[in-house]
C-alpha cells in the first residue's frame, strides 16, 4: 500500500514486514492444522478397521496411530491461535503508527504522487514527439500522393466488391485504430500530470460535508 514511500519510513517498514511475516506464518500454520486434522481422521478410521479385523481373527489389536497425530493436531491448533493473536497485535501496532503519523505519511504520499506524475509526463512527452513525427511523415506522404499521384494503369478488370460503412467516416471505424486527435489529446493529458498537484487532507470529508449541506 505504501510501496512508494516505505523506504522513507523505517519504523513503518519494520511494522509492515512484521505483519507480512506473521501473515505468511499464519497461512502456513492454518494449512498444517487442516492437513493434520485430515490425517487424524484418516488414522482413526484405519485404527478402528484394523482393531475390528484383529479381534475377529483372534489376534491382539495393533497399536493405534491416531493418538500421536491427534496430539500433533492439538499442538498445531494452539500454535495457530497464538499466531492469530500475534498477527492481530502487530496489525494494531501498525494501525496506531498510521494514525499517529497521518500528516507525515500524507505529505510523503503527496510528494510521491508529484514525482510519479513527472515521470509519466516525461514518458508521455517523448511519446507525443514520436507520434507527431509519425504524423508529419504520414502527412507528407499523403500530400505527395495528392500533389504528385503515381501513374495509374488502365483498369480493364471486372467490377470490384464495395464495402459500405454506416455512419460517419472516422479513422477508428475505417482502420480500427484510435483517431489521431484522441491519441494526441490523451498524451497531452498525461503530460499535464507533471504539473504541480496537491493532495489535501480531509478532501473527502469536505466533499461529504458539501453534500450534506446541499
Amino acid at each position: 500500500m505504501f510501496d512508494l514511500i516505505i523506504e522513507r519510513l523505517p519504523e513503518l517498514q519494520k511494522l509492515e514486514s512484521t505483519v507480512s511475516d506473521l501473515g505468511r506464518k499464519h497461512g502456513e500454520a492454518s494449512a498444517r492444522v487442516q492437513g493434520l486434522a485430515l490425517r487424524t481422521g484418516q488414522a482413526r478410521e484405519h485404527d478402528l478397521n484394523a482393531e475390528a479385523v484383529a479381534l475377529n481373527s483372534g489376534r491382539r489389536p495393533p497399536k493405534s496411530t491416531e493418538p500421536a497425530l491427534r496430539e500433533q493436531s492439538e499442538g498445531a491448533a494452539r500454535d495457530l491461535e497464538v499466531l492469530a493473536r500475534r498477527l492481530a497485535l502487530a496489525q494494531g501496532d501498525r494501525g496506531r503508527y498510521l494514525s499517529e503519523n497521518h500528516a507525515t505519511i500524507l505529505s510523503l504520499l503527496g510528494e510521491a504522487h508529484a514525482e510519479e506524475g513527472q515521470r509519466v509526463a516525461a514518458a508521455a512527452s517523448e511519446a507525443l514527439e514520436a507520434l507527431l513525427a509519425y504524423h508529419r511523415a504520414e502527412d507528407a506522404a499523403r500530400d505527395l500522393q495528392r500533389r504528385h499521384p503515381a501513374p495509374q494503369e488502365e483498369n480493364r478488370g471486372g467490377p470490384q466488391s464495395v464495402s459500405v460503412v454506416w455512419g460517419g467516416l472516422t479513422t477508428q471505424n475505417l482502420t480500427g485504430r484510435p483517431a489521431r486527435g484522441t491519441l494526441e489529446g490523451t498524451l497531452r493529458q498525461l503530460i499535464s500530470l507533471g504539473e504541480a498537484t496537491v493532495v489535501e487532507a480531509g478532501a473527502e470529508d469536505d466533499d461529504e460535508g458539501g453534500e450534506d449541506a446541499a
